[in-house]
């Protein structure tokens, strides 16, 4: 499979600054919707101003130039400054419509993946248009590894309920349900996308930024049809990627029993990388763990990782919750010195399994913490902070402050204000080097 790369700037801002302004206008009125790119670097912008039309989103991404680029699912009365979900301090913002959105990715990126996507979608809009009343939006090629079949709601109802907090919970109650409804009927759809009234997707008419590839509005008659009848009609940057056939998996060394077995019949070995591990258990404790783990990548961008990380600890009353990223998944750590046993309940819930069985299996779990170094490539992308974020709770925790993970974060150049409050363990934290395919 082709390298996966991201557009230099110059390369991006050539593109937007020459083409034509995006068409909105099927977003009925896109002043009540919100948008947000993501640059070079994952530096996220959410527009401060509504946008109106095409032109409108091209003045305020001029200096910004995107690398991808998102809608809200949701139209708002307001759409500008929108307060988080948690937030009952601020005024809810009034829900005027949210579109039905199913996605469907079988990655990696390659036309026999993008067929088995497209099967799966066919399949999910007969199912849609057999069980429910919704009006189709349209059908999307999102530019990399499948659709997304976008529909409105013909029921007003839910719309119509006066308060707002109340009409958006009542919204979120119904899409959780449909999702439930959808899985169960055995669509592979992204379970983060439809009951998300607080989501965000790629934009019709944009560009992919890590394929090239144009995420693109297509007709029913393509959806239907075979994948390789059409996809060379698919519009893509003269930079794109090439889509293969079949996606090629690199495979390990395996020893060679036959001394006579010739150089170009052998397999090629995977690279060997260095980094740094810590443990996730509380040293100087008997069975005290901190939270620490990457997030699932599947949670969708860095910044909607970290927003879906957020909401679920919030409702575990478990923070404050600290944050990084090697540029490509968000590694999240809460420094408290919980029981194991709840620990891994705790991650379960998060839904961080594998980082749960090793706790129960292991007693802790090894995390990375620092950038990987190839013994061929060198150093990977960089490995950076994003900060610690604060949420009120109606009750905190009383699990103590984990010494060794406060010093862990403080080394990572993330400082957490631990106040008075009881610390457990002792101050060094359990680090190991190690090496790995």
């Amino acid at each position: 499979m082709p390298k996966v790369r991201t557009f230099d700037p110059e390369v991006l801002h050539e593109h937007y600054s020459q083409s034509q302004p995006l068409d909105l206008t099927w977003l009925g009125k896109s002043s009540r919707h919100q948008f947000r790119w993501r640059c070079t670097r994952d530096r996220w912008h959410t527009s401060g101003r509504q946008i109106r039309n095409g032109e409108a989103l091209a003045k305020v991404t001029k200096h910004n130039t995107p690398r991808d680029m998102y809608v809200s699912t949701s139209a708002w009365l307001n759409p500008v400054k929108l307060p988080k979900i948690k937030d009952k301090k601020t005024p809810a913002p009034v829900m005027i419509d949210h579109l039905i959105v199913f996605d469907i990715d079988i990655p990696p990126f390659s036309r026999r993946n993008m067929e088995r996507a497209r099967k799966a979608a066919v399949d999910l809009l007969d199912w849609v248009e057999q069980h429910h009343d919704f009006e189709r939006v349209h059908f999307v090629f999102s530019g990399s590894k499948g659709f997304h079949l976008i529909f409105r709601d013909n029921d007003r109802s839910l719309f119509a309920i006066p308060d707002p907090r109340q009409r958006e919970q009542a919204v979120r109650k119904a899409r959780q349900n449909l999702l439930k409804e959808t899985l169960a009927a055995g669509h592979p759809v992204d379970k983060g996308i439809t009951a998300d009234t607080r989501r965000i997707i790629r934009l019709p008419g944009s560009l992919h930024g890590s394929t090239g590839w144009f995420c693109s509005i297509i007709s029913e008659q393509q959806l239907r049809a075979p994948f390789r009848t059409w996809v060379k009609g698919l519009d893509r940057h003269a930079g794109a990627i090439k889509m293969p056939w079949h996606a090629r998996l690199k495979k390990k060394k395996t020893p060679k029993t036959n001394a006579k077995t010739e150089p170009e019949h052998q397999e090629v070995a995977s690279e060997t990388f260095t980094s740094l591990e810590a443990s996730t258990h509380v040293p100087g404790t008997k069975d005290r763990s901190a939270i620490f783990a990457w997030l699932p990548r599947s949670w969708g961008s860095i910044e909607e990782t970290i927003e879906r990380a957020v909401e679920k600890l919030s409702q575990l009353h478990a923070g404050p919750v600290l944050f990084w990223t090697d540029q490509e998944a968000v590694l999240m750590l809460v420094p408290r010195a919980f029981p194991r046993v709840q620990a891994a309940k705790m991650c379960r819930k998060i839904g961080l399994l594998q980082t749960a069985l090793s706790m129960e299996s292991n007693d802790h779990n090894w995390v990375r913490f620092s950038p990987r170094q190839g013994d061929e490539s060198g150093w990977e992308s960089e490995f950076e902070p994003l900060g610690v974020r604060q949420f009120e709770s109606e009750r905190a925790t009383l699990a103590p402050w984990s010494s060794a993970h406060l010093e862990l974060a403080q080394r990572l150049n993330l400082i957490v204000d631990a106040g008075e409050e009881d610390r457990a363990g002792s101050n060094d934290p359990m680090i190991r080097v190690v090496r790995r395919n």
